[in-house]
């Protein structure tokens, strides 16, 4: 091992932060640090509280005030995330795994992403019983994208999204493992709001197809994988980085994370 790769490990850090919107703007600021200590860093953690996580396109639709509204409503915190996509809700009941690269090479972002990551997901999940994942768009999903996973061609469990600056990338993924009904309806009601066509029938979790299956154990199952397959190091976020991210007090709804990272950057 080089001197740099030493100086510049992939870390793996497991684990909620504190809260939903903590956990939002961590990846952020991270993203924005220049001079990482680390290569790349995954954090997979099961959030701690309910949000819908709007996109910057999310934000051009006439709905969203409306579409906040139901969120707050619903108890669920309203948020734009920093990546791009449309619209997810979440809570416990998901897994979710932000993968940044520190480098500004866009030959590590882009389509090939989303396709290798796709295919890595749906293998760690096919791992973990009787779980027919495969990879593709489903008719109707939220979100939608050609390299969600699904199950059967039927549901859609899994989606990401991606985020690229001058300083790196940002590449997050959330996994469905137990959808709760308050989950369900959020993303019925939100997009409705926004005017996207929706399909029901296609929002599902992967205990709808192996009932055993907790979030901790998906979690797990996940780390495993990267640890194994990028030779990542257990470690923990940078103390600094949580410290700053935790003074967040959001005072607007929609709250967005990229205004107040530029706003307020790690010194």
């Amino acid at each position: 091992m080089t001197t740099a790769a030493k100086n510049h490990p992939r870390l793996l850090v497991s684990g909620s932060a504190v809260s939903a919107v903590t956990d939002l703007v961590i990846p952020a600021l991270l993203l924005r640090t220049p001079d990482a200590r680390w290569s790349q860093l995954v954090h997979i953690y099961v959030p701690r509280g309910p949000v819908v996580a709007f996109s910057g396109r999310d934000l051009r639709s006439p709905g969203i005030a409306a579409a906040t509204e139901v969120a707050l409503s619903a108890g669920f915190e309203a948020v734009v995330r920093s990546p791009g996509g449309r619209m997810v809700a979440y809570d416990s009941g998901a897994v979710v795994i932000d993968h940044l690269n520190s480098t500004s090479d866009l030959r590590h972002a882009g389509s090939a992403t989303f396709a290798e990551n796709a295919e890595c997901h749906a293998r760690v999940l096919r791992g973990l019983g009787d779980v027919d994942a495969r990879v593709g768009e489903v008719d109707g999903e939220y979100c939608p994208g050609e390299f969600s996973v699904n199950v059967g061609g039927k549901v859609k469990v899994i989606g990401s999204a991606q985020r690229v600056t001058a300083t790196g990338s940002l590449f997050s993924t959330v996994v469905q493992v137990t959808v709760s009904d308050r989950v369900r309806a959020v993303i019925e009601d939100v997009s409705e709001a926004l005017g996207y066509d929706l399909r029901p029938s296609s929002i599902a979790g992967l205990a709808d197809y192996a009932p055993a299956l907790t979030s901790d154990e998906v979690a797990a199952a996940f780390a495993a994988d990267y640890r194994g397959r990028l030779d990542m190091t257990d470690g923990p976020l940078p103390a600094e980085v949580v410290a700053h991210a935790s003074t967040v007090v959001p005072s607007v709804s929609p709250f967005h994370v990229d205004d107040w990272t530029r706003a307020n950057p790690v010194t």
